[in-house]
Formats: structure tokens, C-alpha cells, sequence
């Protein structure tokens, strides 16, 4: 069935409610297939794309927050579904195609993930009786932070990062969801009842920051503070605030100044690094907390770089000297990739054709998520380049940024160029069988994954990969 389009004031002059079901068609464009579940603000329906043939997710506003808001808030509401949509083609961000209005009520128009939230794993293990491995723990928070790293550099940050709003595909791509869209919607609950005195009346109270907690500014660093929450729990299966005793509530001890989460003990199966990461995105004085999601990014990759280039060594050091300028002795600039980029626009502008400048430019951009830039500065790379060791880097690094972009034949394409350079990197091979996987090309994706375990038996990319094809969990659009 279709509808008519309205403007929000048709609420208030009796337009009819759309029903909701099976073939309801809104502005003639997106056939409702299926009713998925209903939050605390809005319900949330899965739906076909006529014009792009593609399903999609459909959150419709309830009715319930809609009904008393004033114009200011629903522009506010509309502004903020708006602004989620300028996150633009990062696969682990759940990508906002449309913000639409039909018969007096607002929907979004959203990438359809297929697969279960991280709430959802978690109580899978927990029913189960274990716990997400280490390695797939680390892939996941990775995942996170990257999504994290694209969205503070395009100048939005979540407030409200948690494991309902994280989902994960049947190929394991964790997405962030809900950007800037949960937090103005409660209108019903926020005129019933006003929060009390400097609590922050956005995000949710388990996995608030504490400046969030106590109703202060916030920044990019909330984010990875929350952030840092579910990396406690994915690594340790517990709430880094859920005190032992139970005779305080989480939020009050996120709360409390003086409290401090129990340190994640030291194991052989995970990195020291990553351990240490986390406890710092937890530090409740934002002085002390990392300031940027990159930072804590670099930590949790050291146990992903089997295989990267050696800029990416296990101490996070850059032992790829650059001739034209001098760099500082390593532990002097740990991590820190927007003064690499400094020092490698430095030494092209002292040599234009300075091949490795390039790959190395490129890479740290490819940390910061500037992947449209990675990019510009890979391609210039490619087309001043005849050493063929650099330019297997250059195409490599390209497909990088191109796949988490989510331009998988492209991508492809990269790294087809990258392996005829050098046939013996599993890791260019594994990349190769992600974008190929997300084409549902499922036969090229196992002869690559094969073929990274045959160079490399131990990859864990790609045993997770393979156990997923041998699952079947896998599917165009994921």
C-alpha cells in the first residue's frame, strides 16, 4: 500500500497514522518486508529499496515521544538524523541513507545489518557459559575505535556507546549505530519527569563518562570512555563498574570521583598494550584518558599487525626513517600519527617523488580514518613509484581505505594489484576475501582465506573469516 507525504504539522491537524505492516510502502519508495524490535524511542522495521534493490532499516519515532514536542524539538530530532547522515560509507558505522517524513511522522532510512547486536553476543556467551575470545575481542573493540576515529574526524561524536548499540554483521564487521539520534528523542519521559541536578539527561547511565554522569561539556573524550566500558566487558565478561558487593549501583560508582575500576590482570593471551589501553580510556580525569581514539587504536592493533608494514612494529614505532628529514628517536612520537604526518608532508615537500613518503603518509592517514585523503596521497604515491616492493604498499594501503569505504570491488581491485606484486603477504590476501565476502563472491573469498592460511596457518583474520563462510553467516550488504 502507498502514502501521502505530510509535513510534521500534519500531527496536530488529524493526519492518520501509517500502519505499519507487511507491503506498506512509504513515498513509493520502501516496500516494509518485516517488524525487528522496538526500543525506547522508536520502533524499527526491515524494508526493501525499490529504486536501489537493497534492504533497509526503517526506525520510526514512537508515537508516544512524538506526541506534546514542540517544533523546536522536532527539528531538533530531524537535525540531529540529518547530521548522523553525513557519516558517509564507513563500513563500521551504520550509514543514515535518509531522513523522510510521511503523514505527519519521521523515519530513518538506515543500513539493514544482518546480525545481532554485541548485547546480544554477550548474552549468547553468557548463556553458554563462556566468554568472547581474546583475539575476537580485540578485533571487535579495533572495529569500535576505527568507527570512532571516522566519526570524531568528521566532527560528530556517539554520547551514547553501548553493546545494544553496536551490531555485527554475519561477517563479524562490528557497525555503530544510533549517532546522534537517541539521545534528543525522549520527549514523553523528559516532561514527566526532569533529571535531577547535574545529571546529563543524554546517553545511557551504565555506560556514561563521568563528566557525562555529572551533566558537564562534553567531547570526543566521552566517547572513549564509553568505549572503553565495553572493551572491559569484552575482555573480562564483567562491568568494569558492577561492584562485587552489589551494594552500589554502576551509575553511582561511574559517578564517584574517588572510585576506580579493578584492574584487567595481566595474561599471556592478551597484549600487555591493549590491557593497558583500556585502563586508560577508563581514567575518569579526561587529563589522564586518552585524548584521541586513535591513540588507544594504535595499542589495540599491536596484536592485528602480523603481516602490516613496518611501520606498525610491536612497539608502535616508527623504524621506517624517512632520509629527507630527521625523526626523533622512536619513543619520542609513540603513536603519534598526526606528527607523522607532519614529518612525511615535510619530506615530500624536500622530494616530491619520495615513494616511501607516500606509503607511510598514507598509512597514518588510513589510522586517523582520513581515508578519502589516504587515498588522493596513495594514488599520487602509485603514479611516481617503480619500486615494487613500495608500490605493493601503496596499492595495499589504497584497498585499505577504499574497503572501509565500502567500495569492495575497488578495493578488490587494489589489492589484486598489491598480490602481483607480492604473492607472498597473507594479510593482502585476507583483505581481498573481506571485500569479496561482502560481495557474496563466497568462492573467491575461501580461495583467498585458504591461501592466507596456507602462507600463514595461524592468521587470526582469517580463521574467523573461514569459520563464518563454513557457518554460512555471510551476505551481501553486511
Amino acid at each position: 500500500m502507498g502514502t501521502t507525504s505530510a509535513t510534521p504539522s500534519a500531527a496536530s491537524s488529524g493526519a492518520i497514522p501509517i500502519e505499519m505492516k507487511k507491503g506498506t510502502e512509504l513515498k513509493g519508495r520502501y516496500v516494509v518486508s518485516e517488524h525487528i524490535g522496538t526500543g525506547g524511542y522508536a520502533s524499527v522495521w526491515r524494508a526493501t529499496d525499490k529504486e536501489l534493490n537493497r534492504d533497509v532499516a526503517i526506525k520510526r519515532l514512537l508515537r508516544d515521544h512524538w506526541r506534546g514536542a514542540s517544533p523546536e524539538e522536532v527539528h531538533k530530532v530531524l537535525e540531529e538524523g540529518r547530521n548522523a547522515a553525513k557519516l558517509k560509507g564507513h563500513r563500521n558505522i551504520v550509514e543514515v541513507y535518509e531522513v523522510l517524513e510521511d503523514s505527519g511522522e519521521a523515519f530513518l532510512v538506515m543500513e539493514y545489518v544482518d546480525g545481532p547486536s554485541l548485547d546480544g553476543i554477550f548474552k549468547e556467551h553468557a548463556l553458554k557459559g563462556d566468554w568472547v575470545p581474546v583475539n575476537e575481542a580485540l578485533d571487535y573493540l579495533n572495529q569500535i575505535l576505527e568507527g570512532l576515529v571516522f566519526a570524531h574526524s568528521s566532527g560528530l561524536i556517539h554520547r551514547d556507546i553501548k553493546p545494544s548499540n553496536i551490531l555485527v554483521s554475519k561477517l563479524g564487521v562490528a557497525k555503530l549505530a544510533d549517532f546522534g539520534i537517541a539521545k534528543p528523542m525522549p520527549f514523553a519521559r523528559a516532561a514527566a519527569a526532569r533529571p535531577e541536578q547535574g545529571f546529563a539527561a543524554t546517553g545511557s547511565q551504565s555506560f556514561m563518562s563521568f563528566e557525562q554522569s555529572r551533566g558537564e561539556e562534553l567531547d570526543q573524550q566521552t566517547d572513549i570512555f564509553s568505549a572503553g566500558i565495553v572493551a572491559y566487558m569484552l575482555l573480562t565478561g564483567r562491568h568494569p563498574f558492577n561492584h562485587p558487593s552489589a551494594a552500589f549501583s554502576i551509575f553511582d560508582l561511574i559517578r564517584e570521583p574517588g572510585y576506580s575500576c579493578q584492574e584487567i590482570a595481566p595474561r599471556a593471551d592478551l597484549p600487555e598494550s591493549a590491557r593497558r589501553a583500556v585502563m586508560k580510556m577508563l581514567a575518569k580525569e579526561r587529563s589522564q584518558r586518552y585524548h584521541s581514539a586513535y591513540e588507544p587504536l594504535s595499542a589495540v592493533t599491536i596484536g592485528k599487525c602480523k603481516g602490516l608494514p613496518r611501520v606498525c612494529d610491536p612497539e608502535r614505532r616508527w623504524v621506517q626513517l624517512l632520509q629527507p628529514v630527521r625523526l626523533p628517536a622512536p619513543d619520542e612520537r609513540k603513536g603519534d600519527w598526526e606528527g607523522a604526518i607532519k614529518l612525511y608532508e615535510q619530506a615530500l615537500r624536500a622530494d616530491k617523488n619520495y615513494s616511501r613518503a607516500f606509503s607511510n603518509l598514507g598509512y597514518a592517514l588510513n589510522r586517523l580514518g582520513k581515508y578519502d585523503e589516504a587515498i588522493h596521497v596513495l594514488t599520487e604515491g602509485i603514479r611516481v613509484t617503480n619500486d615494487s616492493n613500495i608500490l605493493h604498499r601503496l596499492y595495499d594501503a589504497r584497498g585499505f581505505a577504499k574497503s572501509n569505504l565500502k567500495r569492495f570491488g575497488d578495493a578488490i581491485s587494489d589489492f589484486t594489484d598489491a598480490l602481483d606484486l607480492n604473492m607472498r603477504n597473507p594479510r593482502v590476501y585476507y583483505h581481498r576475501a573481506e571485500s569479496a565476502a561482502q560481495l557474496g563472491l563466497v568462492q573467491d573469498a575461501y580461495k583467498d582465506v585458504f591461501t592466507a592460511l596456507d602462507l600463514d596457518p595461524d592468521f587470526p583474520g582469517a580463521l574467523r573469516l573461514k569459520e563464518r563462510l563454513d557457518a554460512g553467516r555471510f551476505g551481501y550488504g553486511a
